[in-house]
C-alpha cells in the first residue's frame, strides 16, 4: 500500500499551521510503500527528524511505521522515548503506571482540550497498547489502555477502541 510520508503525521501534525520548511514540505510528499520498503520509509522520516530534531511528531511518526513493518520493539523503544519526553515537558511522572487522575496535570488539561506535550503523551499510550497487542503481550496493553481510560475518562486519544480490542483478544481466550 503506498502513501505519502506526510499521512504518518495524520495523528500528530508537525505544526498546527502545517508551516513547516520547503525541504521538509518536498520529504512529506514523497510516497512510500512500508510493506515492500520500510527501510525507505525510516529514512524519508530520519531526514525530516534532521530538520526538526525537537518535534516528537517525528518520533510518532518514526513509531508508527515501525509498527507498520511489524518492528515492534523498534516502536516499543521510540513509543517509551516519546513518554518520557512529553512527560518532562508537560512537567509529569513519566511512568505511567504511577500516574493517577489526581497526580497528573489531565484534568485541568482535559477541560481546556488535549494539546501539545499531553496530547502526545496519552497518544503514545495508546500506543503502546496497540504495539503491545500486536506483539501479542495482550496483558500490557490491557494495562496500559485501562490506565488511559483513568487519565483520558472522555477518550480524546481514542485509546477505546485499542481497549477494547484487547479485551476481544482476552474473551476469545477464555
Amino acid at each position: 500500500m503506498t502513501m505519502l510520508v506526510r499521512e504518518l503525521f495524520n495523528d500528530a501534525p508537525l505544526s498546527p499551521d502545517g508551516l513547516v520548511s520547503l525541504d521538509v514540505q518536498r520529504l512529506l510528499r514523497e510516497p512510500i510503500d512500508i510493506a515492500r520498503d520500510w527501510h525507505r520509509a525510516e529514512r524519508l522520516l530520519q531526514q525530516v527528524a534532521e530538520h526538526l530534531p525537537e518535534q516528537l511528531e517525528v518520533q510518532i511518526a518514526l513509531y508508527k511505521m515501525y509498527a507498520y513493518a511489524n518492528c515492534f520493539e523498534a516502536s516499543r523503544q521510540l513509543i517509551e522515548q516519546v513518554l518520557q519526553r512529553a512527560a518532562q515537558q508537560a512537567g509529569f511522572q513519566p511512568d505511567w503506571r504511577l500516574l493517577t487522575p489526581a497526580s497528573t496535570p489531565f484534568d485541568t488539561l482535559l477541560t481546556n482540550g488535549i494539546h501539545g506535550p499531553v496530547r502526545l503523551y496519552l497518544y503514545s499510550m495508546k500506543a503502546l497498547g496497540f504495539v503491545s497487542l500486536r506483539a501479542g503481550n495482550i496483558a500490557l496493553a490491557e494495562q496500559v489502555l485501562a490506565k488511559l481510560l483513568a487519565l483520558d475518562p472522555s477518550d480524546e486519544v481514542g485509546g477505546s477502541v485499542v481497549y477494547q480490542m484487547a479485551l476481544s483478544l482476552t474473551d476469545d481466550d477464555s
